[in-house]
């Protein structure tokens, strides 16, 4: 008895919710009859509720055919309408997650290196099997780049000069930024295309924008140089000419220098993989209610920063410097109001330089001698990997009006640093 009475109500319960949702969605069109039929319907409904088995199931019945009768697609619903409703609530409550609560962003360049790493490379040597690369694509976002020689020769590399603008990713080898249509023709993106030469013939190579290609380059030519100065500045201006490339009607002129590596016709020039940067879970509640504190890593929208407003985006950098806050750096030490900055586990690493923390670099507002005061209602932001971060030393202060929120955990890829963010 007590399980015909549980569904009794389940089943009333539900028929008046369906009696409801066609109120709410047709009463501007329902005519004075439908008005009627409903009405009828929640009354066979209520009176079910106080029946038992055979004669509450009559009613419920009686019930449905009314509800059906003036439900059109709203009852019975049909499975297009019940998915497309599911489906846009869904979206609607991802959305509403995403705007005010968490948000996922993805670091694309190593500024915050090791914290949080931005895309790096494997150098690779063969074909790995698809289904081994599969694998490093679904854990660790690795996508494989190779280019092959067109000709046998000796490998010239475009060079960076003066005159050169490639803007605030810079680099020592010359690139131009191209649009690459993704997504079957959808959606575009810019990479940075660089052209090699080998012998008489050029090819060239499309790598992500915020990609640091310079230093895979040094490290798939020169394994033994720290530096890209240790290669160039120790050759002869009889290793660098300027070679003119002509592409689509369009003519070049590039600085190349000359690598003395022969390669033969089809050979690999670079094999790698790129490695995806970290994606984080970005906490936007937090700070709507106690504001940043020094060592969070925040994210912030560079549109109101007049040195980066070219384009409008979003940098993760550590908080380093409050409103009325003096910073200065000396040696591999950042000091905050004339003490050595604390807050974060990172501060610590980077002034003793452990493992792969370098320390902190004189550039920019900080060069070597100089202190800055932070303006009122504004930020300085550096990264952890400070000899290669564009932060604030170079573009200036962060409006606390464009904070976003803080990093709080790493959901890929599934390498050790998976988890809460430091």
């Amino acid at each position: 008895m007590f399980f015909k009475k549980d569904r009794i109500k389940k089943v009333a319960k539900y028929l008046l919710g369906v009696a409801k949702k066609i109120e709410n969605y047709r009463k501007d069109i329902l005519t004075e009859e439908q008005v009627c039929i409903l009405a009828e319907a929640r009354k066979r409904i209520n009176e079910g509720l106080l029946l038992d088995g055979r004669d509450a199931q009559v009613n419920f019945s009686i019930a449905d055919q009314l509800l059906q009768s003036i439900g059109a697609d709203i009852y019975p619903m049909t499975g297009l309408v019940e998915n497309g409703e599911v489906f846009l609530f869904a979206a609607i409550l991802a959305l509403a997650v995403r705007t005010f609560f968490f948000q996922p962003f993805r670091i694309p360049t190593n500024s915050m290196y090791p914290t949080y790493a931005g895309m790096t490379f494997e150098l690779a040597e063969g074909r790995k099997r698809p289904l081994e690369q599969f694998c490093r694509w679904v854990l660790l976002g690795a996508s494989n780049f190779n280019v092959q020689a067109n000709d046998s020769g000796t490998l010239q590399i475009p060079i960076t000069t003066r005159e050169d603008k490639t803007g605030p990713y810079g680099g020592v080898l010359y690139y131009r930024v191209v649009k690459t249509r993704k997504c079957l023709g959808l959606f575009s993106s810019p990479e940075r295309e660089y052209t090699f030469v080998v012998g008489a013939r050029h090819t060239t190579l499309r790598v992500p924008l915020e990609f640091s290609f310079d230093d895979l380059v040094l490290a798939a030519l020169f394994p033994k140089a720290k530096t890209w100065g240790e290669i160039l500045n120790r050759q002869s201006a009889k290793h660098f000419r300027l070679l003119k490339i002509s592409r689509n009607g369009h003519e070049d002129k590039v600085n190349y220098f000359d690598t003395g590596i022969q390669k033969s016709n089809g050979e690999d020039i670079f094999n790698f993989d790129i490695l995806s940067g970290d994606m984080l879970f970005v906490d936007k509640l937090s700070y709507h209610f106690c504001p940043p504190k020094i060592g969070d890593a925040f994210v912030f929208r560079t549109r109101s920063i007049e040195r980066l407003n070219y384009d409008d985006k979003y940098y993760i950098k550590r908080l380093v410097g409050l409103e009325g806050d003096v910073l200065q750096v000396e040696g591999a030490t950042l000091y905050r109001n004339y003490r050595p900055i604390e807050g974060a586990e990172a501060f610590d690493l980077n002034r003793k330089q452990v493992d792969a923390y370098p320390g902190y670099s004189n550039t920019g507002l900080l060069a070597e001698g100089y202190s800055i005061e932070v303006p009122p209602d504004h930020y300085f932001a550096m990264g952890d990997n400070s000899p290669n971060s564009y932060d604030s030393r170079s573009w200036g202060f962060v409006p606390k009006g464009e904070v976003i929120g803080k990093a709080i955990f790493i959901l890929y890829p599934f390498t050790r640093r998976w988890g809460w963010a430091k």
